[in-house]
């Protein structure tokens, strides 16, 4: 999904857009984004020449948010699930308890790994940003014909 906005920020590779209002933000409730007009950071991956109040184009991948919430939410989900099942294996005659608490342990294991992995690929995982432009303006003079 391609946004377009204005760079209000700019830290080395990363900049902080400010985004455009869409044609469908008219017909949305959610005022909060309407008034606050929603920041982005982005990638500039390319190193495109940038100023602050510069119009950008930024790409949000969904592959990207996919994978996040795999590694930040699936993955701990499935070792909670995997820690509990070990733990009725391990210990069968005792009841709930140890099963539980395996399961919690396998639940921070996986939100560790997660974190550690989504941080090594952090800057991946932002939304980049893809070109430079101008917005159009339309200088034609209203037709005055009678």
């Amino acid at each position: 999904m391609i946004e377009r906005g204005t760079v209000k920020e700019i830290k080395d590779r990363l900049v902080t857009v400010q985004l455009e209002l869409q044609d469908g933000c008219s017909a949305c409730d959610n005022s909060g984004c309407k008034d606050k007009r929603q920041s982005i950071q982005a990638y500039n991956r390319d190193g495109i020449s940038l100023q602050e109040g510069e119009y950008v184009e930024v790409e949000i991948q969904g592959s990207a948010q996919l994978s996040g919430a795999f590694w930040v939410l699936g993955m701990p989900l499935a070792l909670f699930i995997g820690g509990y099942f070990a733990g009725r294996y391990l210990f069968p005659s005792t009841g709930e308890g140890p099963a539980a608490l395996c399961g919690l342990a396998g639940l921070v294991l996986g939100m560790v790994m997660g974190v550690l992995i989504q941080k090594g690929k952090r800057l991946e995982t932002f939304p980049r940003v893809v070109r430079a432009w101008k917005p159009e303006i339309n200088t034609a003079l209203p037709n005055t014909t009678c």
